[in-house]
């Protein structure tokens, strides 16, 4: 049975990362200069592999606590990584981009809580 917290918030943030793709697709604030639009594509692949990454955490058979923290660790790295960049691109702000690098830690320290929590999983098999 799968986690409906950890499933709700991997969706929402699927959605919104498809939502702040089309703005900077289509919408008054979408970049023109190649290398911002390669800052929101980088942004909004690691939001959508990690609102996945969370979707797939929903079913994990971990222990709840470890699924929450995971869950919290992805959160906080999606906002600080994606957002920054979010924030760069889409709003021309150069100050959010201090936490792009800490963003991205908690992302890997995320993949990698996971694999050291994996033997606590009830059952994989």
């Amino acid at each position: 049975m799968p986690h409906r917290l950890t499933l709700g918030l991997g969706l929402i943030s699927a959605l919104a990362a498809i939502v702040l793709a089309a703005a900077g697709a289509h919408g008054p604030l979408a970049p023109t200069a190649p290398e911002t639009i390669r800052q929101l594509d980088t942004a909004v692949t690691f939001h959508l592999f990690h609102s996945l990454a969370l979707m797939i955490l929903a079913f994990w058979p971990g222990p709840p606590r470890l699924r929450h923290g995971l869950a919290g660790i992805w959160l906080a790295g999606i906002a600080l990584f994606s957002g920054s960049l979010y924030a760069q691109t889409l709003m021309h702000a150069p100050w959010p981009g201090i936490l792009t690098p800490l963003g991205g830690l908690l992302l890997m320290l995320g993949w990698l809580a996971w694999l050291v929590a994996l033997p606590w999983s009830r059952t994989l098999d």
